[in-house]
């Protein structure tokens, strides 16, 4: 029998609680960027598209950053619209798909070239002028003085993950956590950056935060029918390959043993998200109040972590997976919730 887990009562693992430090290393400048006091012009086309783009394509994000000061929700949905772009890009035509992100990694090499920048007439800056999603980036930059590397990492390491053809399938745990490290909580890096926060502290919460919040998507995806469980955890829980493919075939119950081996690999996930989640939350004091709406993702996380331990970790329950579906009315139900717990949580700057 599997034992539950409360989560407002885990414990983060001893040794990384003692010892935790991520992954990269910061240099550190005397002050953090100044963060313009003018609001941003409604008219600005190109923070439309990446506002709109981020709302119709990942809704808890858009939640969060409209939560965010005025004057940094340009750079934000910039951000998160690149985040969406690049996460969207599917191997199934790996050649295809190597190209769009060389394109994006090329396009960040013209915003931080002085002679190329976005703005500028050079021959190499044409394919990115049209690009919406660029140019709120250039004006991220140049707003915020946006660490270069950060953006780099986030599209190499979806390169890297395309030239294994692993296409998010990890064959170990470790692989999930560093991937996450360098894709979502590099996001919450540049977040913070926007908000004026570079501080030590700061990134080691948003580091968890932005693992946990990995893991807990792909949680989710397995409900949705794709495949989330890192290959040790496969092999260490007996998961079926029939279902690996498609485990949405075991919602109507028929193999009662593949969903509970499915069941504890997902618990096995659960318990790396809470365990991280926990570190956020008790270093969460430690954030600066102008990063506090960079944190807001936990809040997702959390929400989602324990709706599932409700139901013992079957991600294939409809009380799990209803959340994904907006058009029943426990979908928007859920979703209004989200916006009241995000709003507490921006409010009192505790998740």
């Amino acid at each position: 029998m599997m034992r539950a887990i409360t989560l407002r009562h885990v414990k983060p693992h001893r040794q990384r609680a003692s010892s935790y430090t991520p992954f990269y290393t910061r240099h550190f400048s005397s002050s953090a960027p100044a963060v313009s006091s003018s609001a941003p012009a409604v008219n600005d086309q190109h923070f439309i598209y990446n506002r709109n783009l981020v709302q119709t394509r990942d809704y808890e994000a858009y939640a969060i950053g409209l939560l965010h000061p005025q004057t940094v929700q340009p750079s934000y949905f910039a951000l998160r619209a690149l985040h969406v772009e690049i996460a969207s890009i599917q191997a199934k035509e790996s050649a295809v798909a190597a190209m769009r992100l060389k394109w994006w990694y090329d396009a960040i090499q013209i915003l931080y070239s002085p002679s190329n920048n976005a703005t500028s007439s050079g021959q190499n800056s044409v394919a990115v002028k049209s690009n919406p999603t660029i140019l709120g980036l250039d004006q991220a930059i140049q707003s915020h003085n946006l660490t270069q590397r950060f953006l780099e990492r986030m599209v190499e390491t979806r390169m890297g993950d395309l030239e294994k053809g692993s296409n998010g399938r990890f064959d170990t745990v470790q692989d999930m956590i560093s991937f996450f490290e360098r894709t979502n909580s590099t996001l919450l890096f540049l977040d913070l950056e926007c908000c004026g926060v570079i501080d030590e502290e700061a990134d080691k919460v948003a580091n968890c935060i932005g693992i946990a919040s990995g893991v807990v998507n792909m949680i989710r995806s397995i409900g949705c029918g794709n495949v989330g469980i890192p290959r040790d955890l496969i092999d260490k829980h007996g998961v079926k390959e029939e279902y690996i493919d498609d485990p949405t075939k075991l919602i109507d119950g028929e193999d009662p043993e593949a969903r509970r081996a499915i069941r504890d690999a997902v618990q096995d996930m659960a318990m790396i998200a809470g365990n991280y989640l926990s570190h956020a939350r008790a270093h969460q004091g430690d954030v600066p109040s102008d990063g506090k709406s960079a944190m807001l993702s936990a809040v997702s996380a959390l929400r989602y972590l324990e709706r599932l331990e409700s139901v013992d970790y079957d991600v294939m329950q409809e009380k799990v997976r209803i959340v994904e579906n907006t058009d029943a009315l426990d979908g928007r139900f859920w979703r209004l919730q989200h916006m009241l717990y995000l709003g507490r949580a921006h409010w009192t700057g505790v998740f």
